[in-house]
């Protein structure tokens, strides 16, 4: 893993030293902007609010705008302009594509730095008055699909109930609040959920058309897009104790009083079972910063220093309690290198 860390960063630093290092050598002598602008993850705001709570208290500077766009939604906003009125910082619950890759690049916005902050989960989550039962990958996928297979041929899907899916679930309707598609949580769970559900199945080249469509998640009723408020999607499970919801681990350490995760084949969602990689449904959390606005925006390399500092990240960081996984001791030290790398460049 950290590996792959290292390649990706090195790809990713070579493209910023050698496209906008001229640019912010000069930029102390242009006009700077005053507040820091975040965009992007739904996930993230509550550790991203609570880093810019600290830096506000302990230095003059203003407290960081930051927008809940989702993961998707930032990264369209945070590449489509490199000038300051775009974003500094784009959040994401899942690395950044190739795709969107491209689209920063075909707007100039070349400068770009990507870190980890540590690791989280998503969680299918249901009020603590429910019944609670174990579900697989391979159930979700059949009760989430757009289409299931039906003696090989490809139908919309039929199940409505969770006893449909398998005789020793309740008995109650399929109703799961999720993410809209504009959230990185929804790419994380096609991917994590979705997708391996669906490699179920005994799907040959015959049926090659439902393995294209393992992704595509039922428009029926029985999946509701539910926003990117994760205080909201809480309120109607409480509201409705027979409903799922789809979240991040964070909002549920946050609201464990009132919901509560269950089971992937047989892993809760716990501290240790994220940390150790047991929960089939962890995965990363990063930063991105567009060098560019280095100097010219004034604070934002104080603030991403305060954000990936071990009093927020590290084995007993203030964010931990909100949620946020720790990396290991190695991840967070070379995370920790390359920014102290980058602002040394910057520097010069």
């Amino acid at each position: 893993m950290i590996w792959s860390c290292v390649q990706r960063s090195a790809r990713l630093f070579t493209i910023l030293f050698s496209a906008t290092l001229t640019l912010t050598g000069v930029s102390q002598a242009q006009a700077q902007r005053e507040t820091i602008r975040i965009v992007g993850s739904s996930t993230m705001y509550p550790y991203l609010a609570q880093v810019a709570e600290t830096f506000t208290r302990s230095t003059s500077y203003k407290s960081p705008v930051i927008e809940a766009t989702g993961s998707v939604g930032g990264f369209k906003i945070f590449c489509n302009d490199v000038s300051l009125n775009s974003p500094d910082i784009v959040a994401s619950s899942r690395r950044m594509t190739p795709l969107e890759e491209e689209h920063c690049l075909a707007n100039e916005v070349v400068g770009v730095a990507e870190f980890k902050l540590g690791y989280d989960g998503i969680v299918i989550a249901q009020s603590r008055k429910g019944d609670p039962f174990d579900l697989s990958r391979a159930s979700l996928w059949r009760a989430l699909s757009k289409t299931v297979l039906n003696r090989k041929r490809q139908i919309l899907n039929p199940y409505q109930s969770w006893a449909d899916i398998q005789p020793a679930f309740p008995d109650y309707s399929i109703r799961v609040f999720g993410p809209p598609l504009t959230s990185g949580t929804r790419d994380v769970f096609v991917h994590l959920v979705m997708n391996p559900g669906c490699d179920t199945l005994p799907v040959s080249a015959s049926n090659q058309d439902v393995a294209e469509a393992c992704g595509h998640i039922r428009e029926d009723g029985k999946y509701i897009n539910a926003g990117e408020d994760d205080a909201m999607l809480v309120n109607r499970l409480v509201d409705d104790p027979k409903a799922l919801a789809i979240l991040g681990y964070g909002a549920l350490k946050r609201h464990r009083e009132q919901i509560s995760g269950l089971p992937i084949e047989g892993i809760a969602p716990t501290d240790e079972t994220l940390e150790n990689g047991q929960y089939p449904l962890s995965r990363p959390l990063y930063v991105y910063v567009k060098t560019a606005h280095i100097g010219r925006v004034n604070g934002l390399m104080g603030y991403m220093e305060q954000l990936l500092s071990d009093e927020a990240i590290g084995n007993y960081g203030t964010l931990l309690d909100l949620g946020l996984i720790p990396m290991s001791d190695d991840e967070r030290f070379f995370v920790q290198s390359s920014f102290k790398a980058l602002r040394e460049r910057m520097d010069k």
